[in-house]
């Protein structure tokens, strides 16, 4: 399934090193998140186990943790 678009200036530098697919998932996991939407972020999860390591792990963690 293919990430919604995200909201205009809604995204964040990616750390280098993460898999641009996995920053791009990453975003809109912590979207949904913000959003309350549990099915869109159990598909999300999904997607992102395809393309990630531990790096894009560590990175949706911070990015959840972050203040918004």
């Amino acid at each position: 399934m293919k990430p919604k678009a995200s909201p205009a200036g809604a995204t964040t530098p990616q750390p280098q090193g993460i898999d641009p697919r996995a920053g791009d998932i990453i975003e809109h996991i912590v979207l949904a998140v913000s959003e309350g939407d549990d099915a869109r972020i159990r598909t999300l999860l999904a997607d992102l186990a395809a393309v990630a390591d531990t790096a894009a792990l560590l990175h949706l963690r911070e990015r959840l943790y972050a203040p918004r």
